[in-house]
């Protein structure tokens, strides 16, 4: 296989010779951010006619992530100044004036001043790590392009090109990650995610603002009721015009759950298989209603039980010095009243199938849904067959939030991602809402300037529709409207198109209400306020030059 470039008056030649088994033309590879903003007719030129949501100029788009490359020319306006507000990263050296007393902020003025010396990383003491294999392209700086990127490097932009940019580098100091602290404690119960929220929503003030959250886990009871996701509801709740928009997860063909129900006298095996050679931990985790109480058997792949652990208790295995198993079996979750099952094992633990015995002691319904906590670097799974219902993420169940699953727009029939969980939530609500395009989308890649790469996963798909979100907002700013929560989901609800996958009208568990629509989301907002007033008019007709000439300097306005 080789490549060439010849003449057009030559291709003839060149396909005649006896060696030349086919010959094709080279092809443009096309942005896949432009597919996004395209298919999601969230491009200029898509949207109605008559619209004033000017790339969600004076909205706010706040991303909780990993990695913010600041210094990327997608996040810069002209004359080179930072469109972000600010970044607050939690995992920073702490300073007097650290929000939250933790961490380390940074001002748009110090991002500035960075961004005039050679080495922007350096001098302002913080910036994605140099790309390695696992980390190509960071992740916090591809989500955010997708959301707001304005195309000034990569010369694509990203769905709201206009709007003000705040970033939390997220940290979870705050949750354990060994031993059997692992077991009842979980990502949505992390503070200083749910500081991230605030904190955003803080700097945006009476703004417009629409937060985007690619992350999560498998473990929860999945109904809503994690600390961080009945936050996230009051945090949204509490002031028109904001949205929080989160990824699905990626779960969907993981064998990462399993349902049943252990009937009066009964008992159920669920198989859990470790690879082999694994090197990490790994943790069940169970969830049943209030009324139903199981006993808890485990037993090793070689046959050996381990015990029983009834209601209420607790059990643990050592090896020598080193914790190897332990197990919980709780009652009365104190966020929903339910119970839950544990089970933590130590990365010493045996590999194989390892079998989890659900014993009836007093039994109502019966009913029970167990996850398997992500693992990224040996993950583990359910035997099969897999129920791969109920697979969004541990902060994915919210009331108030926008959850969101992933297609790939590069193909006609629009097909939902491999790897795009499933709902509905354990409490039966339907998550997610929409979907978007999340499979090869070409972004911002960290440490280039102007450089893309490939990712995907639904945290590619929920920034597109935080971006939309933003210029949903940004056309209810100018028409005088408020939109609370419940308006902005009704909105965008109505909006989906719906083939695929399922008719008009009807939820699907893993594209939502149908694949979003920018178009007529910011139309359903002018149908709302027609008649937007001339002072509304003329500030979205000079937004772009004002904009412009202000990059950097907004924070002041602010």
């Amino acid at each position: 296989m080789v490549t060439g470039r010849i003449p057009v008056s030559r291709v003839e030649q060149v396909r005649s010779k006896p060696f030349v088994v086919s010959l094709k033309a080279a092809q443009p590879l096309k942005p896949a951010l432009a597919d996004s903003t395209l298919e999601t007719l969230a491009r200029p030129d898509k949207l109605p006619q008559g619209s004033l949501s000017n790339g969600g100029a004076d909205v706010v788009v706040g991303i909780i992530d990993y990695g913010c490359d600041f210094a990327h020319e997608n996040f810069r306006g002209t004359g080179g100044k930072t469109r972000l507000l600010c970044i607050w990263h939690q995992g920073g050296a702490t300073t007097p004036t650290s929000p939250f007393t933790y961490g380390r902020e940074y001002s748009a003025a110090e991002i500035d001043a960075a961004l005039t010396q050679r080495d922007p990383y350096t001098a302002l003491g913080y910036g994605p790590a140099p790309d390695s294999p696992r980390q190509r392209g960071t992740h916090g700086t591809h989500v955010m392009d997708i959301a707001a990127g304005n195309g000034r490097g990569s010369g694509v932009p990203g769905m709201a090109p206009q709007a003000d940019l705040v970033f939390v580098d997220v940290s979870h100091a705050d949750i354990p990650f060994m031993g059997p602290e692992v077991v009842g404690s979980r990502f949505g119960d992390s503070t200083r995610l749910l500081e991230a929220v605030r904190y955003i929503f803080d700097k945006a003030g009476n703004r417009p603002c629409v937060i985007n959250i690619s992350l999560g886990t498998n473990g929860g009871p999945h109904d809503g009721s994690t600390l961080v996701e009945e936050g996230i509801d009051r945090a949204v709740r509490s002031a028109a015009n904001r949205a929080v928009v989160i990824a699905a997860s990626n779960s969907f063909d993981d064998g990462i759950h399993a349902a049943g129900r252990v009937t009066p006298g009964g008992q159920v095996e669920l198989v859990w298989e470790i690879p082999p050679n694994d090197q990490s931990q790994n943790e069940f985790e169970l969830w049943c209603a209030r009324t139903d109480q199981f006993a808890l058997e485990v037993i090793q792949p070689d046959g050996t039980s381990l015990g029983i652990v009834e209601p209420g208790q607790n059990g643990s295995v050592n090896t020598g010095e080193h914790l190897t198993v332990f197990a919980a079996n709780r009652l009365g979750d104190p966020n929903n009243g339910d119970n839950m099952i544990g089970i933590y094992l130590a990365p010493t633990a045996p590999s194989g199938a390892w079998t989890v015995r659900l014993l009836a002691r007093t039994i109502s319904a019966g009913d029970f849904h167990a996850w398997i906590e992500r693992d990224n670097l040996m993950p583990s799974r359910f035997a099969p067959p897999h129920d791969n219902t109920h697979t969004i993420g541990s902060i994915s169940c919210g009331r108030e939030s926008i959850v969101v699953g992933s297609y790939d727009a590069k193909k006609p029939s629009k097909p939902i991602s491999f790897f795009s969980s499933s709902g509905p939530t354990r409490d039966r609500r339907q998550k997610p809402e929409i979907s978007a395009p999340g499979h090869g989308v070409l972004a911002a890649h960290s440490r280039t300037r102007t450089g893309v790469v490939p990712k995907s996963g639904t945290s590619m798909a929920a920034p597109a529709v935080c971006g939309i979100v933003a210029l949903v907002f940004g056309e209810a700013r100018r028409r005088g409207l408020s939109l609370s929560s419940a308006d902005t989901r009704a909105i965008l609800i109505a909006a989906a198109r719906s083939s695929p996958p399922a008719p008009a009208g009807q939820w699907d568990p893993r594209y939502g209400n149908g694949r979003i629509n920018a178009s007529a989301a910011v139309d359903a907002v002018i149908q709302r306020a027609p008649a937007a007033d001339a002072a509304s008019r003329e500030v979205a007709e000079v937004q772009p030059t004002r904009t412009r000439r202000a990059a950097g300097g907004r924070r002041k306005r602010a």
